[in-house]
């Protein structure tokens, strides 16, 4: 389940500059995960299943186009999809903090 952000030029900004200096780095080949609208990831799942209970909630509880979000941090994480499985894993590589002085 996804949540659109909005407005995302911002974020778009700052994933495009992150991927930028991830490239200068480590070469044009260490972001290769094909990018895509900006968005945020609420759940996954590996079987067929209704997210109906959990959007009436979010809807109900928050208007997710008012709901504002602050980035602090960037996180790198090394990202593993294994199908077979039905996994995703997320490998910690480094933390990016944004905002000098905060």
């Amino acid at each position: 389940m996804i949540a659109d952000v909005h407005p995302d030029g911002p974020l778009d900004t700052l994933h495009t500059t992150v991927r930028v200096a991830i490239q200068a780095v480590r070469g044009r080949h260490a972001t290769g995960y094909p990018t895509k609208v900006a968005h945020l990831t609420l759940g996954y799942a590996a079987e067929e299943c209704d997210s109906g209970q959990v959007q009436r909630k979010l809807r109900n509880g928050v208007r997710p186009g008012h709901a504002p979000m602050r980035v602090d941090a960037v996180h790198l994480v090394d990202v593993t999809a294994n199908a077979a499985a039905k996994t995703i894993t997320w490998d910690h590589v480094a933390t990016i903090p944004l905002g000098a002085g905060r």
